[in-house]
């Protein structure tokens, strides 16, 4: 605040986007992370490539494919949403609402016809100008979206208030609940198991390291499912302000991570068991984390953030260690059209389900030396 001259800067981009310095620099990382998983995820499986039989922009005159649905229209369309949201956010302070909402929609179009060309390449994909129309309208969405978060609209307004009422204010707490919010998306993955994020065994072709049997199922789901617990209340908790009650806004983060887990099998995976993921490994592991939890979240600050990062490092060794379950199927949903389009939408969720782990210890060390430094 003594060098008058970002102070300016700060001020212009407030009144431009509604936002300030802070949450545009966080938008445009984010945004750039978005981008690396959506290349992550569209490039899958990054093996076979060949040089297409056809034009590779053939696809943007093809014909509506007879075997598109609804919801591979809505998949799609959800996927870019974030990406236009964040682009609005950054390019807004710098051109304002208008032109940042168009450019953010013009370059999302941009990013998605050139993937959806790569996939040209790639057998096991199919391009498809649907996907690239559902991709464009949900990043406009998003784009348009972004103004009304700003901290002067009423919806940024009441955000805002209950962020500052519930968290510390700086960086690290902004980051910590948009990986947050990125854990809940993880729920979609269409295979892992509950909280079972960072498994790059398949990814990687990998052969198991454990022989499976029931108890070591059991025991290895349980595991799984009390460490991630732990790390993210832990987390969310050490983000929080003093005086705060950290169970109960852990226990909302909780119950619609379980609740998106239902809506998935339910309707995305049209599953005829629901709740088959709800294992009694992973009931063990949900009510020996949650007792736990409520004795971890009294440590002191720093040693919450510590025990954060360690029980997440550690559920990410111990899913890659788990035993293959020969019981757990593949959803029909992936096996009836082969590679369909839903796999654009289950990739970028995939993607962000193998790379979480790795953002949330990285936010849980800087988080940890900022606070050693006096930040």
């Amino acid at each position: 605040m003594s060098n008058p001259v970002p102070g300016e800067r700060n001020t212009s981009h407030e009144s431009r986007a509604g936002f300030s310095s802070r949450t545009v620099r966080l938008a445009w990382i984010l945004a750039v992370a978005y981008l690396l998983v959506i290349g992550y995820a569209s490039l899958q499986p990054f093996h076979d490539w060949r040089w297409p039989p056809e034009e590779i922009l053939r696809f943007l005159v093809a014909p509506w494919p007879r075997y598109i649905t609804l919801q591979d229209v809505a998949v799609n369309f959800a996927a870019y949403v974030p990406l236009g949201l964040l682009l609005s956010i950054g390019w807004g302070a710098r051109y304002g609402q208008a032109r940042g909402v168009l450019a953010s929609a013009l370059a999302a179009a941009a990013l998605s016809l050139a993937m959806e060309a790569v996939q040209m390449f790639l057998p096991a994909r199919i391009a498809s100008n649907v996907d690239l129309f559902a991709n464009g309208l949900g990043a406009l969405v998003g784009a348009m979206a972004a103004p009304l978060l700003a901290p002067a609209q009423p919806i940024g307004g009441r955000i805002q208030s209950t962020r500052r009422r519930l968290f510390l204010d700086g960086t690290p707490a902004d980051a910590g609940l948009v990986i947050a919010g990125l854990w809940l998306v993880t729920q979609f993955h269409p295979t892992a198991q509950l909280f079972g994020t960072g498994a790059v065994r398949a990814t990687f072709n990998l052969p198991p390291y454990l022989t499976y049997s029931p108890a070591l199922a059991l025991g290895s789901e349980a595991v799984v499912v009390l460490l991630n617990l732990l790390g993210v209340g832990l987390m969310l908790s050490a983000l929080m302000r003093h005086g705060n009650r950290p169970m109960p806004v852990i226990a909302a983060l909780l119950g619609a991570a379980l609740a998106l887990k239902v809506v998935n099998a339910a309707v995305f995976l049209q599953a005829t068991a629901p709740f088959s993921w709800l294992t009694p490994g992973v009931v063990l592991g949900l009510s020996a984390g949650w007792l736990l939890l409520w004795g971890a979240v009294r440590l002191p600050q720093p040693a919450q953030l510590a025990a954060a990062a360690g029980c997440i490092v550690a559920a990410t060794i111990a899913i890659n260690l788990a035993p293959d379950n020969p019981y757990q199927s593949v959803p029909p949903r992936l096996l009836v059209r082969g590679a369909s389009h839903f796999l654009n939408f289950s990739g970028i969720v995939r993607a962000l389900s193998e790379l979480w782990p790795l953002l949330a210890t990285g936010l849980l060390i800087y988080a940890l030396a900022g606070r050693k430094h006096g930040e």
